[in-house]
């Protein structure tokens, strides 16, 4: 089981913002839920598309930029240019040089590079260390070119686990079968996952899958809109804690740590919000009461290994952002009211791609 316990991704792909949960007081109540209309929103969803990452996409305005994040399926891939490389045997070659300039003398190579799974890629097997050798932990690394980018496999052999040497390359071989180069523009129909650069054709959802992606608006600077999705994490003990009781608890722990000027938030709305009819999730409208950057956030705690129910989905808003830093802008291209309509508007739009087994229409962007 995938124990990645969640990030909130605030204020763009990668950078994890300053979150409501950092540290407040006072009995979880829901506020007014009346959407106040944004005057420029009319004018900001005059023209939209279709943007994708994972299984999801969501409908922006067309201005919208996008910035992947953190991706990953099964033990890949993780990404290097091709002009780095040369190939996929100088990446292996590189890999393996990282193992031995470590000081890990007791590794072994088990195959040399070879040819395959499928064409253009190649492979090798080896252990990494004494402890691994005994165990018959054995490592796996792939690389396949795609368009101008290398895309690194990344796997490990489980005895107690049984997951076995066939197991992996199994999993790589229907992987890189699946992998085509994708620039973005358009939005494919078929099962599988969007990560940059490429499209990995995928129908069985038996994969770990850790999505997520950024967006910024041209015209709102200093607005951050990010999803994350993580479909086999942990959902035990702390990791089953919800958005409101997380936030509860961040209350308390202010309170008891007698933090100067309390709890630093001010909460606009708070409370349970289901999308499509199939994620009951929990939301969470904020605003600093120290730099005046307002934090939206919305959270599922759904099912492990659940693709229509992931683990863990979270979506984030954050405005003050300057150089992937919540608050560190003075001011907003945005008002409060503003922004409220365009984070329903946003949260409204998130979906899934294609349909997946367990999803409901509503929850589907391209029926």
């Amino acid at each position: 089981m995938d124990n990645f316990r969640r990030r909130l991704l605030s204020g763009g792909a990668a950078g994890a913002a300053v979150s409501i949960l950092n540290a407040c007081a006072g009995p979880l109540t829901m506020t007014s839920t009346t959407k106040v209309p944004a005057p420029q929103l009319d004018d900001l969803y005059a023209r939209t598309k279709l943007m994708c990452f994972g299984r999801y996409a969501v409908e922006l305005p067309a201005e919208t930029e996008q910035i992947m994040g953190f991706q990953e399926i099964a033990g890949g891939f993780k990404q290097f240019a091709l002009v780095d490389y040369r190939g996929p045997g100088f990446l292996l070659q590189s890999e393996w040089e990282k193992v031995t300039r470590h000081g890990r003398p007791d590794s072994q190579i088990l195959t040399p590079i070879s040819d395959g799974p499928v064409q253009g890629a190649k492979y090798m097997w080896f252990y990494d260390m004494e402890y691994a050798r005994k165990a018959d932990l054995r490592l796996l690394r792939g690389a396949i070119p795609i368009g101008p980018t290398l895309y690194l496999y990344r796997g490990m052999t489980i005895p107690r686990e049984k997951i076995t040497a066939d197991d992996l390359f199994r999993d790589m071989t229907g992987i890189m079968r699946g992998m085509r180069s994708w620039g973005g523009k358009s939005v494919p129909r078929e099962p599988g996952v969007c990560i940059a650069g490429a499209f990995i054709h995928e129908p069985t959802y038996r994969f770990r899958e850790i999505m997520s992606s950024g967006f910024a608006f041209p015209s709102m600077p200093d607005v951050h809109f990010s999803v994350m999705s993580n479909k086999n994490a942990s959902t035990q003990d702390e990791n089953g804690i919800g958005l409101l009781e997380s936030v509860r608890l961040a209350q308390r722990d202010a309170g008891v740590l007698g933090l100067l000027g309390g709890y630093p938030y001010t909460f606009l709305r708070r409370g349970k919000r289901t999308l499509h009819g199939l994620w009951e999730g929990e939301e969470v409208l904020s605003r600093s009461t120290r730099d005046q950057a307002l934090r939206f956030e919305w959270q599922l705690v759904g099912q492990t290994g659940n693709v229509a129910r992931p683990a863990h989905l979270d979506i984030s808003l954050s405005t003050r952002v300057r150089n992937n830093r919540v608050g560190a802008a003075r001011t907003s291209a945005i008002s409060e009211e503003q922004a409220v309509a365009l984070w329903d508007r946003l949260l409204e739009g998130v979906k899934f791609r294609v349909a997946v087994p367990g999803a409901t229409a509503a929850s589907v962007a391209l029926g």
